[in-house]
Parts: structure tokens; sequence; C-alpha cells
């Protein structure tokens, strides 16, 4: 089951970052790398295992604040040459990867967290987990939000079908990953 499920999330993340590559009207360069960067995060925590997901998910944090950061001085100032639709389809996507980045970063954390065994000194009558339970819900609301998000960006940005396969795919992405921390 384990392995379908980490099949289910990386398809559509390589189907959703092909689509983003092969858009050419937005030519989201920032956003391409992103989305590369984590999709060999996913990769390697789910198969490789050659760095830690803690260290991923602080790579993803920042580059999330600085793909923002970018896109806020980059080039992107609206002139003649920018339709308005072209600068709100790139502020959606830029918005859309970046929750995706922090979204993956609390998705790794949780795959990596897993309750520890009841300790025989510990004198509870419950076992707490760690802490788990809340890791979990956590992950899930973002990936409720993330779903809420693919929702408002497919519709406001107005994207030919390549813009909106790359959003529908990350989602599916997410949420399968989140209720792999379910598993």
């Amino acid at each position: 089951m384990s392995e379908l499920l980490h099949a289910g999330a990386l398809l559509p993340a390589v189907l959703g970052t092909g689509a983003l590559v092969r858009d050419r009207r937005l030519r989201p360069v920032p956003e391409v790398v992103a989305s590369i960067l984590m999709l060999v995060g996913m990769a390697d925590a789910m198969l490789w295992h050659v760095v830690a997901p803690v260290y991923w998910s602080a790579a993803l944090v920042v580059v999330a604040l600085g793909l923002v950061v970018g896109r806020r001085r980059g080039p992107l100032a609206r002139g003649r040459s920018t339709p308005a639709r072209d600068v709100g389809a790139h502020v959606a996507l830029t918005a859309h990867v970046a929750l995706g980045l922090v979204v993956m970063a609390a998705l790794l954390v949780a795959g990596a967290t897993s309750a520890p065994p009841a300790s025989t000194v510990d004198g509870h009558c419950h076992s707490c987990g760690g802490g788990v339970d809340g890791i979990r819900l956590m992950t899930l609301a973002l990936c409720a939000g993330y779903v809420l998000l693919t929702e408002w960006c497919s519709r406001s940005a107005r994207h030919r079908s390549g813009g909106r396969l790359h959003y529908w795919m990350m989602a599916v992405s997410a949420v399968t990953m989140g209720a792999m921390t379910l598993a």
C-alpha cells in the first residue's frame, strides 16, 4: 500500500512539473526550478534517503521565501508589453508554487515523524504520541488549504490547460502525501 501511495504522489508531481516546463507563455523559470527541487526532495524522501527530510524541509521553505521575494522584486513590473492577465497568472503561479513548497516541507516532516513506542518507564496511562497527531492535523489542514488555493488559482488566472494541469497535479500529489501521513 505504501509503494502505491508513493507512486501516487510522485507521478502527479512529475506530470505537474512537466506541464510547468512546457508553459511557454509565462516562461516561469524560478517556479520551474523550485518545482524540480520539490520533486527531487520528494523522490529522495520516498526512494533514496540521501538527505534527511528535515533538511529538505528547511531547503524548501527557504526556496519558497526566495521565490516570493524574488518575484516581488523581479522583472514582472507591469509595463506596456505585459498584459494584466499575464501579471495575474504570474502572481497566481508564484503563490501556488511557494505554498506548495511550504506544504511539501510540512509533509516531509510529518512523513518522517512516527509515534514513539510506549516506554516501560513512562508512568502515563495513555500514549501521547509525542505530538504526532498535531503534526498530522496541521499537514492535513495545509493540504486542504492548498486545494482551496488551487481552485482559486485555476479560476482567477485563466490559464490554458497546461497551467491548470500543473495546479491540479501538484494538489493531487500533496493530498496523496497527506494520506500517507495517516497510513
